[in-house]
């Protein structure tokens, strides 16, 4: 294979426009002259495409890095062979998917192993393997049949239109899943620590969060029976002033805000965990009635500090309080006067930040409990935070459709972000904190740059809101830098869709789920991702084939998914009060 000149600098060009670099991409066309070469943009075979160089260079990495280390290896080295003979002695004995699939020392091994054995017996081994693979894509394929059409039925015959087949084909059994059982009230959110692999928090609408800690060994009923009670953490109602009250009871109307920034009685809602997103409505409540009650019992948000010793809530009740890892309650932080949507430890773990209803983020000291600072900046309720790496910079969103990019210590936003025209419901820099998304109920999901006012990429293609995002934990600068950098979008659409960041493409659409899907969550290897739904399931997807890995049915709706941090286990809350933990 060879490469003409023309063809290395339109790659190049097109890296340039697909990284954002717009003026440089300029330039470079103009004193390359690849708007006059047969592959300029707009002329008929023009056939190169999005992310060619990277992955070109990649490719060429790889195999660079491959014959290097089956060099080193040395192979047979036997009397009459060269070393150019023993490579490709040693790339003889591999496939192509063994190539595209498998890391450089898992083809080392699979060289030295082949080479061991006779010509026949490694022609049936490639085989066996070959067909292995095979039958179980064949079964998977079988299942992926029972995604939605275009008219919203579903593929395949049975009840269900063959999505009760593919539930059985991956199902996890009860037997095989701890369930946490103790909450009053829906459970909202959860959380592991991320230094302790036992310990487990939740936040729910009983005015509790609650420490767990599980037993080692696999989930299921043994667990279950060997399971201690939770650390328990109350949450307190604030003590109201008598005016306050009395504004509360006037014509029967609370004053709290709803999600339109007025008073009302409508439905009650919660808040997506870890510090993510905004109120989800509650679908099954069964006391719609006490809907002023239950809002101010809600435990909305929670997050650990980086090494694991503190755990911050946030309430609808306004405050937020730090715990320690056994439960005990260090500090009670009270400014806010409206409920807290979401809280978000910085890197350093010296700094808490909340943002609520009341249209402010208050910036906190972890010593002393003190606010640092607070910024007035939006017009609506603060609906979601994040710190940009490991900075004192962060942004907020809110239902006033804009982003606002600050510094601790700096009164004036460093960036406003524009451009969503609905409520922006969640937020997220990237693992580098390069890069932030944001989505919207305006059906898109955005990412933008500090270096431009407008949005590099804008991902259009979801049919109702898009509830909340992920950043994959790939890329360059990441413990998985072999891997894209991907975007997960979730959205009431039922359905979950994964973009490449570096080209904005949309790389898989998982549409299994029967009802809109509230959390999305990458494994710690970047290499699957899991999604509850208020179908009540949580289904974990292989991102490199789409297909469906696993599927547990719980019994309420799924309000949140998280992985631990050795990607051995994942958590998933429900509306029925409990949490089930599935291992992976």
């Amino acid at each position: 294979m060879s490469l003409t000149s023309d063809e290395v600098n339109f790659m190049v060009y097109k890296y340039l426009l697909e990284s954002g670099f717009s003026h440089s991409a300029f330039t470079f066309a103009n004193e390359s002259f690849v708007n006059r070469t047969r592959i300029a943009p707009g002329n008929e075979d023009q056939d190169i495409p999005a992310g060619a160089l990277v992955a070109f260079v990649q490719k060429g990495l790889q195999y660079l890095e491959l014959e290097a280390n089956l060099n080193d290896n040395g192979g047979e080295n036997g009397e009459g062979k060269n070393e150019e003979e023993d490579i490709d002695a040693n790339f003889s004995v591999l496939t192509a998917r063994d190539l595209l699939s498998k890391p450089v020392d898992a083809l080392k091994a699979l060289v030295k192993s082949r080479r061991e054995m006779s010509a026949e017996e490694r022609k049936r081994a490639i085989e066996e393997e070959e067909n292995a693979l095979k039958r179980k894509l064949e079964e998977r394929k079988k299942a992926a049949m029972a995604v939605k059409t275009i008219d919203g039925t579903f593929a395949g015959g049975g009840k269900n239109g063959g999505l009760d087949d593919v539930n059985q084909l991956f199902d996890v059994s009860q037997d095989e899943v701890t369930t946490l059982d103790g909450h009053l009230g829906e459970v909202f959110v959860c959380a592991w620590n991320p230094k302790k692999e036992d310990l487990l928090a939740s936040g729910s609408g009983d005015a509790t969060a609650r420490i767990w800690t599980l037993p080692a060994g696999p989930s299921g009923r043994v667990a279950e029976a060997k399971m201690k009670p939770p650390a328990v953490l109350e949450h307190t109602k604030k003590i109201k002033k008598e005016n306050e009250e009395k504004d509360t009871n006037k014509n029967g109307e609370n004053n709290k805000e709803d999600k339109n920034g007025v008073g009302g009685g409508g439905d009650a809602m919660d808040v997506d965990g870890g510090g993510g997103g905004k109120n989800k409505e509650k679908k099954n409540d069964a006391n719609e009635g006490d809907d002023d009650e239950k809002k101010s019992k809600d435990v909305t948000t929670l997050d650990w500090n980086s090494d694991g010793t503190i755990l911050a809530t946030g309430s609808y009740d306004g405050d937020a309080r730090l715990w320690d890892d056994s439960g005990k309650l260090v500090a009670r932080l009270e400014q806010h006067k409206g409920p807290i949507f979401s809280l978000k430890w910085n890197k350093a773990g010296d700094s808490l930040i909340s943002v609520s209803v009341d249209k402010t983020a208050v910036v906190w000291d972890a010593k002393s409990g003190e606010a640092k600072q607070t910024y007035e900046l939006h017009e609506a309720p603060c609906l979601d935070v994040d710190w940009k790496g490991d900075t004192n910079v962060f942004a907020t969103s809110s239902m006033d459709k804009k982003i606002y990019v600050c510094e601790v210590g700096k009164k004036a936003p460093l960036k406003k972000f524009e451009g969503h025209t609905d409520e922006v419901n969640c937020i997220k820099w990237d693992p580098t904190g390069n890069l932030l998304a944001s989505c919207s109920d305006d059906y898109t999901a955005k990412i933008w740059s500090m270096n431009q006012n407008q949005a590099l990429f804008t991902f259009s293609e979801h049919k109702k809101e898009v509830y909340t995002i992920k950043w994959s934990p790939t890329g360059p600068g990441t413990k998985n830098p072999d891997i894209p950098l991907m975007l997960a979008t979730a959205s009431y659409d039922h359905t979950v869709k994964l973009w490449n960041a570096t080209t904005g493409e949309c790389i898989r659409t998982f549409n299994m789920h029967t009802e809109p899907v509230y959390s999305v969550a990458f494994s710690p290897d970047g290499k699957h991702v899991a999604s509850g739904s208020f179908d009540k399931r949580v289904r974990v997807w292989e991102i490199a084939t789409g297909l469906l890995e696993k599927t547990y049915r719980g019994e309420g709706g799924v309000f949140e998914v998280c992985w631990n941090q050795e990607g051995t286990k994942i958590a998933a809350c429900f509306s029925n009060n409990t949490i089930a933990v599935l291992d992976f």
